[in-house]
């Protein structure tokens, strides 16, 4: 009789910590909100998950795991074990006030990380999980920044993530930091997330890093972070850059992201430098990027580009060879006609 009482309680007080740690199930949770700084729950949680939750920028849309196709709706939920086709946020996901942290502890470091919503579901597959809460908004970003620095390889992109995605403006400094200080993946990544989810605060960071940050590959993905950043100066920047940096490589790239981002104003901008620009390497991705505009635009202009005895030789070369790559039939039409007359 006492174990048909006891094993009830059991269950609510596992329910309950569910609860807690977001939509997580099939787990063994312990709960500890007494404390609010990762680093000191390390020990207490080796060998299994560590979870805590982080307030998030108003905005933020809940990340989830989806099977299938990421275009189709698939099933929605994430697992603390495996891996997913599809993992981060859509337009239709709904909006978090939180995110929850998973990490998995082993030999004292971070061997794997999970960063979703309050509202996604987790299957934690049988494992045991601690939970610690909310956490210090100071200790939260330097254990995620700890954990980006020395995880390169296992959680770095999810810790970014993670603190991409926190409501405290100090977050945009950490990023800022890692860009900076760090290189090769880590520091991309770093000006990825600064473009993607710290909004105007990410696009004065952006501008900074450009000046800062020497010439080479990590200062050249400040145009792709700026393509996806939605302040009012990010496209201004964009096409500054292209227009006047003195690395011909980040002028040359700068026009590329320009068509992807913003194609109507970039089309008219394109075609200026061809008649203007000296460096082959900036003309040959002008030529690109104009091939990369939307919908026919991209072949209409390149094909007229291609016909225009005017054209210098080399950019009329890099226009057919673009041309012979599309997919559209009445474009190869038109170019086998300019070819055979």
């Amino acid at each position: 009789m006492k174990s048909k009482w006891m094993i009830p309680a059991l269950l609510l007080i596992s329910v309950n910590g569910w609860a807690q740690a977001g939509a997580l199930y099939n787990a063994t949770v312990s709960a500890d909100t007494s404390i609010t700084d990762p680093a000191k729950a390390m020990r207490a949680a080796e060998g299994h998950w560590l979870a805590f939750s982080l307030p998030a920028q108003a905005g933020t849309r809940s990340p989830c795991c989806w099977t299938g196709k990421w275009n189709g709706m698939g099933e929605v939920g994430c697992s603390l074990e495996t891996t997913h086709q599809s993992y981060g946020t859509r337009s239709d996901s709904p909006l978090a006030e939180n995110v929850i942290v998973f990490s998995r502890i082993s030999a004292g470091k971070v061997d794997k990380m999970r960063v979703v919503g309050e509202s996604c579901p987790v299957d934690a597959n049988a494992a045991q999980v601690s939970w610690i809460g909310s956490v210090d908004e100071t200790a939260g970003l330097d254990w995620l920044e700890a954990a980006a620095r020395s995880n390169r390889d296992s959680g770095a992109d999810s810790a970014l993530m993670a603190i991409a995605l926190h409501r405290s403006p100090e977050a945009g400094q950490r990023l800022h930091d890692l860009a900076r200080e760090t290189r090769g993946d880590l520091a991309e990544e770093a000006l990825f997330w600064l473009g993607e989810s710290r909004g105007e605060q990410g696009f004065r960071i952006l501008k900074q890093l450009l000046s800062e940050l020497p010439e080479g590959n990590t200062r050249r993905e400040i145009n792709f972070a700026l393509a996806q950043n939605k302040s009012p100066g990010a496209a201004d920047l964009l096409f500054e850059i292209s227009k006047s940096d003195p690395d011909p490589d980040q002028r040359g790239e700068a026009m590329f992201w320009l068509a992807q981002a913003y194609p109507r104003e970039a089309q008219d901008w394109l075609l200026k430098v061809i008649q203007t620009e000296q460096d082959a390497g900036v003309l040959d991705q002008a030529v690109f990027a104009i091939s990369q505009l939307p919908g026919d635009d991209g072949d209409r202009v390149l094909l007229s580009l291609a016909r225009d005895a005017g054209t210098p030789r080399a950019v009329r070369r890099q226009a057919i060879f673009w041309l012979a790559q599309s997919d559209n039939d009445a474009s190869i039409a038109a170019l086998t006609d300019l070819l055979t007359q």
